[in-house]
């Protein structure tokens, strides 16, 4: 993993989750969702996504504050 790169996870009913990760992956322009995985004992699924946050402020990205 480098050091513009994260990983989401999101935890819910199989449709919602599969559904967050697809809006949330539209955000990045490289994301790599992992299939849903269930989640023991419930009716819950796990879904992971690596996200490249893009060029790093230094190396001339943007930088939203929300200021």
């Amino acid at each position: 993993m480098n050091a513009n790169e994260i990983t989401i996870e999101i935890r819910g009913p199989e449709s919602a989750a599969v559904e967050a990760a697809e809006q949330i992956s539209a955000l990045f322009s490289t994301t790599v969702p992992a299939p849903p995985r269930p989640m023991r004992g419930g009716d819950e699924v796990l879904v992971r996504i690596r996200a490249e946050l893009g060029p790093a402020p230094d190396d001339g990205g943007y930088t939203d504050t929300c200021a």
